[in-house]
């Protein structure tokens, strides 16, 4: 989770001070939403329209985690607004999730060129596609005033994004099967596939709330929570095959049935843990009373 150096930069975070006693009151009551920068009446309040479009201040971060630590340190009301809305910075503003992605586009290509196992080589090419599509929808978002121009072209690339992301989840039982069969794998390809499959759960938070805020841009917010929350079921079945897979080659460990790979699982088990109990990706995958994420407003920039 940490964050690399060349992303030490400014970005836009929720003014808390200017945010107007009608909007404060909604939150306290839990009366409010809040997407893509803009607060709106919720659901079930007796109210329909825009409270307020969300003020912002900038500032400057070195990482998520210092991000995450700022905005705890709002107000009860506003700290859920202000968390999302910094790690949503982070997606659009930053290089955070484009190194990501870097990352594993450059193990994608390791495994295809090593493993050419036809179901390995089809479901590579679905999750370069995702990836793709993941940073094309970063690019859509980065210019707010573009809201109304991106609209044709987000309602495909949301649906293919999806459909793409599902294939790449699907995927994660099919290569930690690959990785059970230990004695199949060179030292270098069992740890070539479980840090692929690590990094797969690692970038598909980033990957579900980049949607998020793309259907939010569009003006589709029902939509837009479906896709989080629909996302965050997939992603939660996806880590418990994981944790399963871990699991398992723990007890092979304890056996030591494992053989000279236990020095790999040893350094894979250790990055597990932090994933797992990653709050960042919790806070991605949530929809908390005083929600969620964004850009600054034109007049921001």
């Amino acid at each position: 989770m940490n964050a690399t150096v060349d992303l030490l930069q400014k970005i836009w975070v929720l003014d808390e001070a200017a945010l107007s006693d009608k909007l404060r009151e909604a939150l306290a009551s839990g009366k409010a939403v809040i997407h893509d920068g803009v607060a709106y009446w919720a659901e079930g309040s007796g109210k329909k329209g825009i409270i307020q479009h969300l003020p912002f201040k900038e500032t400057a971060i070195k990482s998520a985690e210092e991000a995450i630590k700022a905005a705890q340190m709002t107000t009860v009301i506003a700290t859920a607004a202000s968390t999302c809305i910094i790690l949503g910075a982070l997606i659009i503003q930053t290089r955070y999730l484009a190194a990501k992605l870097d990352r594993i586009q450059s193990t994608v290509d390791e495994i295809s060129r090593d493993l050419h196992a036809q179901n390995i080589v089809y479901y590579m090419d679905k999750i370069t596609d995702y990836i793709g599509g993941v940073e094309v929808a970063r690019t859509l978002l980065k210019d707010r005033s573009l809201a109304d121009e991106i609209r044709e072209v987000a309602y495909p690339l949301l649906a293919s994004v999806a459909a793409k992301r599902n294939h790449a989840l699907s995927f994660i039982d099919n290569i930690l099967n690959l990785a059970r069969n230990t004695q199949e794998l060179s030292n270098r390809h069992y740890e070539l596939v479980i840090n692929f499959a690590h990094m797969m759960m690692e970038i598909m938070p980033l990957g579900i709330h980049t949607e998020y805020l793309l259907a939010s841009r569009i003006g589709k917010p029902r939509l837009a929570e479906q896709i989080l929350l629909d996302g965050t079921q997939r992603y939660e079945a996806a880590m418990g095959l994981y944790k399963g897979f871990l699991n398992e080659q723990h007890r092979a460990l304890v056996r030591g049935s494992i053989g000279d790979k236990a020095e790999i699982f040893h350094r894979i088990e250790h990055k597990a843990e932090q994933l797992i109990g990653s709050e960042e990706n919790r806070l991605l995958l949530s929809l908390p009373s005083g929600r969620l994420a964004v850009e600054p407003p034109d007049h921001a920039r």
